[in-house]
């Protein structure tokens, strides 16, 4: 008879639940379905090995949380389309036929590269939670964020589980909500791609990163640091490692230079003068990417005011099927758990109130202040921009008077520097999303010019005088009173210093740093955000001059229960980049002022596709390039 001791180390051995021959299933009557066999609130994981050597999804149970060597995959629910020529197998699952259909093909790459680096099980999504059931998906949720961060190799799939896709081939991974913690949580990640140009190097911020061929003229893994890095700048450096020859010492292959768009935005204006003329090129330096960049980054990330920014930046522009996923994706980023079932598929901002409570709480700061100082603030959060539209498909996208446009085109690619000025504040947030805390100060009042030294032009166009000093009462003071409402006040609360991210160098021309909130006073001691201002480094003495003042800023609408935001389509709205890239200068007889964007725009432009070069082979690439 077994002991106690074998009884309970018997317990913690995964229960296999599904082991059936992979292509035995499909997309219509022989979906997988784990509603019959699977215990809810488990952790279950898929055997690579099983996969591989037999050609069957074994999936297996635990009944603790698993202390295995495991990998887990990123990937967005609906990735890249195929065409007619696309025949690889596919197979669906019970609760989440919505979204693509699964490839046995993609999902052996993920399992090959998985033992590949030494781990022997596999964790996704779609296969190891139940998706029809409610209890199941909750518990998944609240564990989302250890489930990444246990793992010892997150997997990119940019375009999906249906198939692998190229650097070369835009994807939506960068604007899911969910594949922001899935990249931030895990020691370490890397891009599954479609690749055929073997093993090499690429560079990094001046470091060679590995490139390793994963199945042999198919498939590849890239950190994702390097991608994202490439995708910054346009394009991706590879180095392919020599080839062999008989005896004498391999000749170095020179590097090539890859068009990189896999997490690129939207077109950047493009005209005949910019020479290639015929090579079309994505907008560089996009705040999406750079807003995960900066993330990632070992050099910034050690302030965490720098990382938590970026966090609450990169969630902004992103978007989902259920607007409370875009807090829950989150959460464990920040150490904070809430429970899914205490909201509303659609409260969104009651569960930011609650995300940003837990963080003060703890003792953090409020570091989602001026997220997108050209975005309206939300008119009942307003600490907080306007809320983008979310939807399962497509990117966030805001309404402004006339037209809608995407979230990442209103959005700066900056990060705070505490130490270059003032850390964000801290202080409490109530139940109404009203902001307290203090900070530095100064009174001011709207006019009409902008001629005056003292006078402030905000980010909405409207100017502002500073106050005398005889004339700066504290913010405080007129809370509780009875306040005519044509004495109520004004204020610029300053917030601290913003760096524009270049990745490795730092712009010459990046100059008004110094970020500032424009509060109203709507109320006795009660403010709302308008606007924001942009002011000059020249500025830095001034402003630490500023008076400490209190405040409580929020509102100034009351939340109402039915104007919670819910999915729309992509079909009901019209997009419209009006603000697109600014031109080099073209004045006759004059040399244009080249930026570093502009540097890096000219690279860009003669990167060659990658199908392009797996075309042409190594041999003619390398003579293009010599």
């Amino acid at each position: 008879m077994p002991s106690q001791r074998e009884q309970e180390d018997s317990t913690k051995e995964p229960r296999p639940i599904c082991d059936i021959p992979i292509r035995t299933l499909d997309i219509e009557k022989n979906v997988l379905d784990l509603s019959n066999i699977a215990t809810p609130c488990r952790v279950r994981l898929v055997d690579c090995d099983a996969l591989i050597k037999r050609d069957t999804l074994r999936i297996v149970e635990f009944s603790e949380f698993p202390d295995v060597r495991y990998s887990a995959i990123s990937y967005p629910w609906r990735g890249v389309g195929v065409d007619d020529q696309f025949s690889s197998h596919t197979f669906a699952v019970l609760g989440a036929t919505d979204a693509d259909p699964v490839g046995s093909r993609a999902l052996l790459h993920a399992c090959t590269a998985s033992l590949l680096r030494g781990c022997p099980y596999l964790w996704l999504d779609r296969l190891c939670i139940m998706q029809n059931d409610r209890v199941d998906k909750n518990w998944q949720i609240r564990i989302m964020h250890k489930i990444y961060q246990s793992c010892r190799l997150c997997l990119v799939l940019a375009g999906g589980v249906r198939r692998l896709v190229r650097l070369d081939e835009e994807t939506s991974w960068i604007h899911r909500s969910w594949t922001l913690q899935e990249v931030l949580a895990p020691p370490t990640v890397v891009v599954l791609i479609d690749w055929k140009l073997g093993s090499g190097t690429s560079m990094s911020g001046g470091t060679a990163l590995a490139v390793e061929e994963v199945i042999t003229g198919e498939s590849a893994i890239a950190p994702l640091s390097s991608v994202l890095e490439a995708c910054t700048v346009g394009t991706f450096s590879f180095t392919p490692n020599p080839l062999p020859t008989n005896g004498s010492a391999p000749p170095s292959p020179k590097p090539l230079t890859v068009e990189a768009s896999i997490f690129s935005a939207h077109p950047t204006t493009h005209t005949y003068n910019d020479l290639p003329f015929w090579q079309p090129q994505r907008k560089l330096l996009a705040p999406n990417v750079t807003a995960l960049a900066i993330a990632m980054d070992p050099a910034l990330i050690s302030d965490p005011d720098t990382r938590a920014y970026a966090v609450w930046q990169s969630a902004l522009m992103r978007t989902s099927s259920r607007p409370v996923d875009m807090v829950f994706s989150i959460m464990g980023l920040f150490g904070v758990t809430l429970d899914p079932g205490a909201f509303d598929k659609d409260d969104r901002r009651g569960a930011t109130i609650a995300l940003a409570q837990a963080i003060l709480s703890a003792g953090g700061s409020a570091s989602w202040l001026a997220l997108g100082c050209r975005l309206e603030p939300d008119r009942t959060l307003s600490t907080f921009p306007t809320f983008p539209r979310t939807s399962v498909s497509g990117v966030a996208l805001v309404e402004n008077r006339e037209h809608v446009q995407e979230v990442s085109e209103l959005v700066d690619p900056v990060y705070p520097v505490a130490e270059a000025l003032v850390p964000l504040p801290k202080g409490s947030l109530d139940d109404m999303g009203y902001f307290s805390f203090s900070a530095r100060a100064v009174r001011i009042r709207p006019v009409r010019y902008d001629f005056a030294p003292s006078v402030f032009e905000a980010m909405d166009g409207s100017h502002w005088a500073v106050l005398e000093h005889r004339d700066q009462p504290s913010a405080e003071s007129s809370e509780g009173k009875e306040t005519p409402e044509t004495d109520l006040s004004a204020y610029a609360v300053l917030l601290g210093w913003f760096n524009r991210y270049y990745p490795g160098t730092t712009s010459a021309t990046d100059t008004d740093n110094i970020r500032a909130m424009l509060v109203e006073e709507h109320r006795p001691g009660m403010f709302h955000v308008r606007s924001f201002f942009m002011l000059h480094q020249k500025e830095r003495s001034y402003v630490l001059g500023w008076p400490e003042s209190r405040f409580r800023v929020g509102g100034p609408d009351v939340a109402d229960s039915s104007s919670s935001l819910h999915d729309i389509s992509r079909d009901e709205l019209v997009q419209d980049y009006s603000e697109r890239d600014t031109p080099w200068p073209r004045v006759p007889n004059s040399r244009p002022i080249v930026t570093v964007e502009d540097a890096m725009i000219r690279q860009a432009r003669w990167a060659v596709p990658q199908r392009t070069l797996e075309r042409l082979g190594f041999e003619k690439a390398d003579q293009s390039h010599a």
